[in-house]
């Protein structure tokens, strides 16, 4: 056996029937070469294939008190692959695994190497408020603003750092980057954007990569291509992408997984990730209490002439049967919330929202808005509520987001691209989405804000919606209803891989 740094180059004898057996285990990996009678993979993969990595000569994983049985052992099982991705429901401990990871990695590397976190900003105060109770202060993270990250890399002090997405950009310099940490990674989705590119080229080749998110997107299951990169499984989103699909083209489905792939693909994803939505379903025992249920109301507000008459206008139909593209998604969504190319229009939703409030005086309350104009619409109709857009400055969401939190305000109106990732609130028991688009990810990660482990009440959640939205409510709605069958089926597959 010879190999590099970080890989394994074995000689097979084609007369060997054991040599037979590890080929065809090798062949399952995500990412190998073979060369005649040379096979070589990533030393990750060691163990997969019924081989030891005797390169590891560092201390052992000592975990940290407290940690519930699954959440030691997938840290140990984090820290022992170096590059690896839970997929994990809110309010399962992902912040505890993911700080155990820094501070692990961060033991391990040299010296003069850093552990960088990036994270939603504002689940950063929540991050640091978290590990300073799980280690009594003994594990110091320094929060970054975007302007002083640069310099950091290249001559900070510290060893651990935190920072939000906006600070990636494409000027940053790896520098003492040893480890990198992404939480909220759903933020990758977009394959091609900012935050990806960035996040990519920093993270390439380091030994110690963790990314931990609770929308894996089981039904868009192309969205796992930069997670299979990041975690250096496949060398381009292409290449994982070629592996598992087939390109059909400009049609609604462009990328279809291939007949037969179901099981491959999840046997690779094993490799370097794990599923998790209740630890039992692993052997673990369910240190969780069982999830409030979610009671979903859909209200029909009507339409006033002048909508009808803008959406028969962008759609040559008096109801709309299908959303259209993208453009006149955006359109509709845009009448239906009361504004039309730069101007305000007739609409009876604001007030039909504000009656459904009235309606729960005691109850703290989270209303979801799309676009900026329905947003400050939203705000004429609960002057006393707090208010955060993209707009308000960090202090600000800070302080608002603590009277929310401590009940000082009952109604907390916002959007899930701005508060949708990370938070913990609880203590709103009624949910509003003035505005729905067809994301999956966005309705669940926004309803996940209140109902996640930890919780105790059920959560009310309020859709009131016109005729030309109830494509886009459909489209949600009819996902969330297949996404249980799914994660069911991803994690009967990971248990019998890894088990």
């Amino acid at each position: 056996m010879i190999g590099g740094r970080d890989t394994i180059t074995v000689t097979m004898n084609p007369n060997s029937t054991d040599d037979y057996r590890r080929f065809l285990r090798i062949k399952s990996l995500p990412t190998y070469s073979v060369v005649g009678p040379f096979c070589s993979f990533p030393k990750q993969y060691a163990a997969a294939v019924g081989m030891k990595d005797h390169a590891a000569t560092h201390a052992p994983y000592d975990p940290a008190p407290g940690l519930f049985d699954y959440q030691k052992d997938i840290a140990q099982m984090a820290i022992d692959h170096g590059r690896f991705s839970i997929f994990a429901d809110c309010g399962l401990g992902k912040t505890f695994i993911m700080s155990e990871f820094a501070r692990a990695a961060t033991q391990r590397l040299p010296k003069r190497q850093c552990t960088l976190i990036v994270s939603p900003l504002m689940v950063i105060p929540q991050t640091l408020a978290e590990v300073q109770r799980f280690y009594n202060g003994d594990l110091p993270i320094r929060h970054l603003r975007a302007a002083e990250l640069g310099d950091w890399l290249l001559h900070g002090k510290e060893r651990i750092g935190i920072t939000n997405y906006d600070a990636m950009t494409d000027e940053l310099r790896p520098g003492r980057i040893g480890a990198l940490i992404l939480d909220e990674s759903s933020m990758l989705k977009s394959h091609y954007g900012k935050w990806g590119r960035t996040c990519l080229r920093l993270g390439r080749g380091l030994k110690y990569k963790l990314a931990g998110t609770g929308t894996p997107a089981p039904n868009d299951r192309i969205e796992y291509a930069n997670h299979a990169v990041l975690m250096d499984a496949f060398p381009t989103i292409n290449s994982f992408l070629a592996r598992f699909f087939v390109n059909r083209g400009q049609t609604n489905n462009r990328w279809e997984m291939k007949p037969h792939a179901i099981g491959p693909f999840y046997r690779a994803l094993s490799h370097w990730s794990i599923f998790l939505t209740n630890p039992a379903v692993y052997g673990w025992k369910d240190n969780t209490d069982p999830l409030p249920p979610i009671h979903v109301h859909e209200h029909h507000v009507p339409l006033t002439d002048e909508q009808q008459g803008l959406a028969f206008g962008q759609t040559g139909q008096l109801f709309a049967h299908e959303a259209g593209g993208i453009t006149s998604r955006s359109v509709l969504s845009q009448i239906a919330k009361g504004h039309y190319k730069g101007r305000d229009i007739e609409t009876l939703k604001p007030r039909a929202i504000r009656r459904l409030v009235e309606s729960w005086p005691g109850e703290s309350t989270l209303i979801w808005c799309i676009y900026n104009a329905e947003q400050r619409r939203m705000v004429d109709e609960f002057p006393d509520a707090a208010s955060i857009d993209g707009a308000t400055p960090y202090d600000v969401r800070h302080a608002l987001i603590a009277d929310f939190k401590a009940g000082r305000r009952r109604v907390l109106i916002s959007k899930p691209k701005v508060l949708g990732f990370g938070l913990n609130l609880h203590i709103a028991t009624r949910q509003v989405f003035s505005g729905m688009q067809d994301s999956y990810e966005s309705y669940y990660q926004a309803v996940k804000r209140s109902n996640r482990y930890g919780a105790t009440r059920p959560l009310n959640v309020h859709i009131p919606y016109t005729d030309i939205e109830r494509p886009m409510i459909d489209t949600v709605l009819d996902k969330a209803g297949r996404v249980q069958a799914d994660t069911d089926e991803q994690e009967r597959i990971f248990r019998e891989n890894r088990l």
